[in-house]
């Protein structure tokens, strides 16, 4: 081996150690986040519903039998409909999450799922540019305050990264390998997973990637064309045979396989614009609001970086700044930077024809100046707002007329380039037409494009490496992101502890109340009920009602408490007392738990 061989040799082993390290902080800081900041315990109503469903299907079962009677023991976003009893979501995170519910320890999914991710994205960033495009990259993602605090919940929007991702490397390389059938079928999985788990997001995802395959078809030499032909209808089987599991699971449940099941719970969760779409109608106007206000907190949460600071005078997460992540959904007060490489990532990215994506942008730019300043009435009307998504749709495609125009030969940076940024332009725009915005868990609606923007952020400091060296862009990345991890995303994930007032002190409080071995069955009474002011125990409350701690809600109405003191002859029985989010024990009134009690920093 010459000193050149040997040199690569050491570099490659240090880019691997540093890869595996970042898989390791992603696996910890996931587990960290999970024990410190959620406490192991769900804490918005989305994950209290996969709980509920993912210790369903650890029984091998889809759906269950209501209990009789049902109303005490509801929670949130499970159905209770012609006696059986279900959740709203498709099976695709459930059933991933059941892995971990088997083994005791749910939050391990996420866990590997973030390491995970972060592998993937090393190796797409490293063939499809360069390996310090995908270290940095890599690094990126896992120091993400979006990742570092979805990591560490029950959502599904980790597992949907990780599927997405998988979807890009097995794309990339089914478009270059021989083995058609191998990285068809991985695609197709990655792809039908991330159907399952996230719909919406998988429709971003796919789209760009339909487009581009029917041009790829059509530009390819016959012998090439025949081996990605066959991968692409590979993928496409085993997406549709994966995406059957909703129809089957909305036919065990409903009995029709055409239900959705979201509009069992809030007949108005639908996507679209106009009356029905939405608790008072969506329109374009509210849709591009709210993608204002998300874009705003994404900009910082993206990679920690935003001008001004996240700490008050007494070294504390600024109150106005802990309450606005609580509780409101509007513009981020402080201007987020994450953004700011991604030009530059684009400008290299694209190569030499970049005046026509500047002209593309340019314009895309100003019709959405010109348009959503429109009046008022204008941009209230469902007809305009399907024809301004049409005209956008139009315009993102029109790309694709760039690449088609001159080929790139040898070289497919330009391509993928685009590719990645036309999964996070769809995510963001396809998100327009849903009715609700989302800041509380970090911008998710968007996480799903994380892979991408990582990957275009990490270009130009790729092709700085290769003129600078390597080690001093590694250090200085290194140091942004360290800084970012304790300015920025402490506080920002922090500030979610005891989020809704779900906390395992109720829990403890109740096991406190034991006089033997006996189960525990906790009577929560009241007619104002919400289900924050017991979160706790709903989530010990299994869905089979076989569990240590059952909570039943005693809505006071004739028959009720007879009737869950009867399915529970056994058990030891504990009051409670709720009113809204807050619910206090009848042997110590005083003892309170929920809205209007310290839930500490």
């Amino acid at each position: 081996m010459n000193r050149q061989d040997a040199n690569h040799t050491r570099i490659g082993r240090g880019t691997a150690a540093l890869v595996l390290a970042l898989c390791l902080f992603a696996f910890g800081m996931s587990g960290l986040v999970s024990r410190t900041v959620f406490e192991r315990l769900p804490h918005l109503e989305d994950e209290l519903a996969y709980q509920f469903q993912a210790r369903v299907l650890a029984r091998g079962q889809m759906v269950i039998e209501s209990p009789d009677p049902a109303r005490p023991f509801w929670q949130p976003f499970v159905t209770d409909r012609d006696g059986l009893r279900f959740g709203k979501y498709s099976l695709g995170w459930p059933g991933l999450l059941a892995l971990g519910v088997v083994m005791g320890q749910p939050w391990v999914v996420n866990a590997f799922l973030s390491a995970l991710t972060v592998a993937l994205v090393y190796r797409l960033g490293r063939e499809v540019f360069d390996p310090d495009t995908g270290l940095i990259a890599a690094a990126l993602t896992a120091f993400s305050p979006m990742a570092l605090l979805l990591n560490g919940t029950l959502m599904s929007h980790t597992a949907a990264l990780c599927t997405a991702t998988l979807f890009l490397y097995a794309f990339w390389r089914l478009e270059r390998s021989p083995h058609w059938l191998r990285w068809g079928l991985l695609a197709g999985i990655a792809l039908g997973l991330t159907l399952l788990i996230r719909p919406l997001a998988a429709v971003a995802l796919a789209a760009p990637f339909m487009v581009w395959s029917l041009i790829w078809l059509l530009k390819t030499v016959e012998r090439q064309r025949g081996r990605l032909f066959r991968g692409l209808v590979m993928l496409s089987m085993v997406t549709l045979g994966l995406g059957t599991l909703i129809p089957i699971y909305n036919a065990a449940a409903t009995g029709n396989p055409g239900q959705n099941l979201y509009l069992l719970t809030w007949p108005y969760d639908r996507v679209g614009f106009g009356e029905g779409y939405g608790r008072n109608g969506h329109t374009l106007e509210k849709g591009v609001r709210q993608t204002r206000w998300d874009l705003s907190l994404t900009a910082a949460d993206l990679f920690g970086w935003q001008t001004g600071t996240m700490f008050g005078a007494d070294g504390q997460i600024d109150p106005g700044l802990r309450q606005h992540l609580r509780n409101d959904a509007v513009y981020w007060p402080n201007t987020g930077l994450s953004w700011v490489l991604l030009p530059f990532g684009l400008l290299i990215g694209l190569g030499r024809r970049w005046w026509l994506w500047g002209v593309w942008l340019a314009v895309g730019a100003a019709a959405f100046m010109l348009t959503t300043n429109l009046p008022v009435d204008t941009l209230r009307s469902r007809d305009f707002a399907l024809v301004w998504m049409g005209a956008a749709v139009v315009w993102w495609v029109i790309p694709f007329g760039f690449l088609v125009w001159k080929s790139y030969p040898g070289d497919a940076r330009p391509v993928w380039t685009w590719l990645l940024l036309a999964v996070a332009l769809g995510l963001i725009g396809l998100h327009i037409a849903y009715w609700i915005g989302s800041q509380r868990y970090s911008t998710r609606y968007y996480f799903e494009a994380l892979t991408a923007l990582a990957l275009l952020s990490a270009i130009p400091l790729g092709w700085l490496a290769r003129r600078i060296g390597r080690w001093p862009v590694i250090v200085l990345v290194a140091l942004a992101l360290g800084y970012s991890l304790f300015a920025y995303s402490t506080p920002r994930v922090t500030a979610l502890y005891r989020f809704n007032w779900v906390s395992p002190a109720l829990i403890e409080a109740v096991e406190r109340r034991r006089v033997d071995d006996r189960p525990v069955l906790v009577i929560v009474s009241g007619t104002d009920v919400k289900w924050r002011s017991y979160g706790s125990l709903m989530s010990s409350t299994g869905p089979f009602l076989d569990t240590p701690i059952v909570a039943a809600w005693d809505n006071q109405r004739e028959g009720v408490r007879a009737a869950i003191l009867a399915r529970f002859p056994d058990r030891q029985v504990i009051e409670m007392t709720a009113t809204g989010n807050q619910s206090c024990f009848v042997d110590a009134p005083t003892e309170c738990y929920g809205e209007g009690i310290d839930a500490g920093p």
